[in-house]
């Protein structure tokens, strides 16, 4: 899976752009604030057709009606043309010139996987940093996972709104609250189940990779920590007087959390920031496990200032995996100076200054 050429037009600060990567490594060198990170957001835009950093209208250049991404792609080693067309009127998103209309069938057009200096929120951030991470990286991988998230939320935000009604009468007729409570939950067992199996599998190599990239050999696993799991039906009813009082559903998938163990240890209160930046690149890599397991393709990597905190050795550790994997992979850097010349030459170096992207070196030539 990559992207063969891209084309920018009024997205950030780039009022025209077009750049052809080449399939394994691409380098994209240039000082802090040179808009390397802009052009990541385009193609995570591109991938999930959302900003991962703001407002999606925030993304068009200033005083202009509308931005648009475009993409060459292959993916199962058929091309694809992808568009995404975004304006103050909302986003249009396309597939070989056929518009989508709904977000749960054009996700997973193509899969990318991440690596932003966001994404350190997984760890220490809130139960909804992590959350929202599980679902997108997984909505990518699995469509049905998408379409019962929306299903569920869709239910839980009518089972709110009735609770809200509820709240306001002084003897409240439950029956549609039944209802709604039972159809709820069976999308719960469906979503609790998914996330298992999909914590499960990323377990599988997150041992492993994380071994690989520390060099220790400390074990460091996900937890999944539902909030219900087992009666869902008859532990909701049984809190009917209380959700009633709050006016919400506290119980169910939008209330679950996932632990980083290092050893027995929650990484978020023993990990310095340079461990949790390899535990983080840990679940990037044992998820693209999972992907190439499913699809025999690995995802396109986009790694933001990956090297920051990580030493020589780890640096080209990490692009010599990724060259060994023959995945393509984006990656942004102020400077190449810790990596090593036989690694610079199996890889595509971009220059960017003042939010101009050049091709420097591709295949052995200048």
């Amino acid at each position: 899976m990559r992207v063969n050429k891209l084309e920018l037009y009024n997205f950030r600060n780039y009022k025209k752009q077009n750049i052809v990567f080449s399939e394994g490594v691409n380098l994209f060198v240039g000082d802090n604030g040179s808009g390397k990170t802009n052009l990541l957001e385009a193609i995570y835009f591109l991938s999930v057709a959302k900003s991962y950093k703001t407002n999606d209208i925030n993304t068009i250049t200033y005083n202009s009606e509308f931005s648009r991404i475009t993409a060459e792609a292959l993916n199962q080693k058929r091309k694809i043309n992808l568009k995404i067309v975004n304006s103050k009127k909302g986003k249009k998103t396309l597939i070989n010139n056929k518009e989508i209309k709904k977000l749960s069938d054009y996700i997973g057009a193509i899969n990318v996987l991440s690596f932003l200096p966001e994404d350190l929120m997984i760890i220490k951030g809130s139960p909804k940093d992590r959350r929202y991470f599980i679902n997108l990286a997984y909505g990518q991988i699995d469509r049905q996972y998408l379409y019962e998230l929306t299903n569920f939320r869709l239910l839980l935000k009518q089972r709110n709104e009735l609770l809200k009604r509820l709240s306001e009468e002084d003897n409240p007729d439950l029956t549609l609250l039944d209802v709604i409570t039972e159809q709820l939950s069976r999308s719960i067992e469906l979503i609790v189940k998914f996330r298992r199996n999909f914590i499960e599998n990323i377990n599988h190599s997150l041992k492993r990779m994380y071994r690989f990239l520390s060099d220790k050999k400390v074990d460091f696993i996900l937890k999944y920590n539902p909030s219900i799991e087992n009666n869902i039906e008859k532990t909701l009813k049984s809190k009917y007087k209380n959700d009633i009082y709050l006016k919400t559903t506290n119980l169910g998938p939008h209330r679950d959390d996932f632990d980083f163990l290092l050893g027995d240890l929650l990484a978020k209160d023993n990990a310095s920031q340079g461990e949790q930046r390899i535990m983080v690149l840990a679940v990037v890599l044992a998820i693209s496990d999972i992907i190439e397991n499913k699809y025999n393709e690995r995802p396109i990597f986009l790694l933001d200032d990956v090297f920051s905190e990580l030493d020589s050795k780890r640096q080209n550790k990490l692009i010599k995996y990724l060259l060994k994997l023959e995945a393509q992979a984006i990656i942004t850097t102020t400077n190449l100076e810790n990596i090593q010349e036989q690694i610079l030459k199996k890889s595509t170096i971009f220059r960017v200054q003042n939010n101009t992207i050049m091709e420097e070196y591709r295949n052995g030539q200048l």
